[in-house]
């Protein structure tokens, strides 16, 4: 396969650096980041809704919940004090009903699927910023992440071979996969040996979180591609929508959330 054109390198990385305020300011204390969360989620609410075409009230109603599946931790915390109970099963409650909607106005089994995880997915994301340094467990996650989808681009590019799954996403090759798994595992030893892990559960989990990250890649490949999309949105050149960027934690954020627990 033919290296990539500098011209297309060129968007991508200056797509990438566009989030490099982003990371800054979740670095910079938990509490911004708790507070970042919330901007995030509507957006990728947003792109969610539009490339579905769904009606305008189930547009808002979805856009309400996800702004409250995004509400700091902080305050969930002090909405249970008062309350007395645990608002966890409220929210689930909400998010089935969101998956709910979806699947009634669109009986789309993809978009289902995609938007049950993504509710999965915030709130994973909420509850590790109410942890103890979750905000940097975050950073981490993402540096392995964003490792695993570099080193996937590039191996896939150079290296070439046997597509990966090509009825989904044509230009993802088996090489790039393995390329991904290998750069992930590589920063997770550089950016992940503060957390409370062993070495062997670093190395492993960076592994699976590697796989899974592309396992979400692909899964919102075949959404878009089942919707006739090329993209989820257009804010990030050279990359798409948040969506775009983000489906590598659909299934990565939620395993992660509940092993630190």
């Amino acid at each position: 396969m033919a290296a990539a054109s500098p011209s297309g390198t060129r968007r991508r990385v200056f797509g990438a650096a566009l989030f490099i305020p982003l990371i800054v300011l979740f670095a910079i204390s938990q509490p911004v980041a708790q507070w970042l969360l919330m901007p995030l989620a509507l957006v990728m609410a947003w792109e969610f809704v539009s490339m579905l075409g769904m009606p305008r009230p189930l547009r808002l109603a979805l856009m309400f919940d996800f702004l409250l599946f995004s509400l700091p931790a902080p305050l969930i915390t002090g909405m249970e004090a008062t309350a007395q109970m645990s608002l966890l099963p409220v929210f689930l409650a909400l998010g089935g009903l969101v998956v709910g909607f979806v699947w009634m106005s669109s009986r789309n089994r993809l978009a289902t699927i995609f938007i049950a995880l993504l509710v999965l997915c915030i709130l994973a994301a909420r509850t590790m910023l109410g942890l103890p340094d979750g905000h940097l467990a975050l950073l981490c996650l993402a540096a392995v992440v964003a490792a695993c989808d570099i080193a996937a681009y590039f191996a896939g590019r150079r290296v070439g071979g046997p597509k990966l799954a090509p009825l989904i996403s044509p230009n993802k090759t088996r090489s790039g996969a393995v390329g991904g798994v290998v750069g992930a595992v590589l920063v997770s030893v550089a950016v992940m040996t503060w957390l409370p892990f062993t070495m062997p559960e670093i190395l492993v989990g960076a592994a699976i979180v590697a796989v899974l990250a592309q396992a979400g890649d692909l899964l919102e490949s075949a959404l878009k591609r089942n919707l006739g999309v090329k993209d989820s949105g257009t804010l990030i050149p050279g990359h798409g929508g948040f969506l775009d960027r983000f489906d590598g934690y659909l299934l990565t954020l939620p395993v992660m959330c509940l092993y630190m627990m």
